[in-house]
């Protein structure tokens, strides 16, 4: 199932601990082991953290969330395959989440360090 990547047949994981398999709505990378990622996907239905550290998260659903429970309701073989084929035709990258998650950080060490600056206000001799 599925094509290659535009990375050809496999690519390395880019793990992020920041990145985790944490609320509906999750993209992350199949994979068959460590290195393995290709262009296949998967969309949690649930947090799952026993994913974590093993598959790439890349994104989240942040809208048609009906869509999805729809496809949650699709009846699945012993392996969670779904027995009736389910087609993305279309999907929309609103914002990076790497991006987002280190302005965030950058924001909040800011943050951190004005504080420290108030609590300790420089000599001036």
């Amino acid at each position: 199932m599925g094509g290659e990547s535009i990375y050809g047949p496999s690519f390395k994981d880019e793990l992020d601990s920041r990145l985790l398999h944490s609320g509906r709505g999750v993209l992350s990378m199949a994979n068959s082991g460590p290195g393995t990622n290709g262009s296949q996907f998967f969309i949690l239905y649930k947090s799952a953290a026993h994913l974590n550290y093993k598959h790439t998260v890349f994104g989240r659903v942040v809208g048609g969330l009906e869509v999805l429970s729809l496809m949650e309701k699709v009846t699945t073989d012993d392996e969670d395959r779904p027995l009736q084929d389910i087609k993305i035709t279309g999907a929309t990258v609103f914002t990076n989440p790497y991006q987002e998650l280190e302005e965030e950080e950058r924001q909040k060490e800011a943050a951190a360090a004005k504080q420290a600056d108030a609590g300790n206000p420089e000599d001036p001799d």
